[in-house]
């Protein structure tokens, strides 16, 4: 059975369905039955050559306008991801690097856990 993926999140036209979303345990659909962007507490994204600009420009914006407190973005050509956080003013204060095969500590934010990235392929 699909079930409809897409989260509309501020601004024109900001319709994603994101590679890996986490909601908060008190999310609920709203009256289109899409999930409401303001549940969303964890988005990862994995770029392609034809996805980069996309993922790492107007997809992150999106994603710190609507205050998702964790952004990850795993890049396959060079091997490192870079997590977002703390969403202020339409953009994230922080973002920290690991690269694949470092875990990624997230113990200190919502998602509350370590990330194993010993596995991620690399392109």
């Amino acid at each position: 059975m699909a079930s409809d993926v897409r989260i509309d999140f501020p601004g024109r036209l900001n319709g994603f369905a994101c590679d890996v979303a986490a909601m908060a345990e008190r999310s609920v659909k709203d009256s289109n039955g899409r999930w409401r962007y303001q549940d969303v507490e964890f988005v990862a994204e994995v770029i392609s050559k034809d996805t980069a600009a996309n993922d790492y420009g107007s997809k992150k914006l999106a994603y710190a306008l609507a205050e998702v407190p964790v952004h990850l973005i795993a890049d396959p050509y060079e091997g490192l991801c870079r997590i977002y956080t703390q969403p202020h003013d339409g953009d994230y204060a922080t973002e920290t690097k690991a690269h694949f095969g470092d875990p990624l500590d997230l113990t200190h934010t919502v998602v509350d856990l370590t990330l194993k990235t010993d596995e991620f392929p690399r392109d």
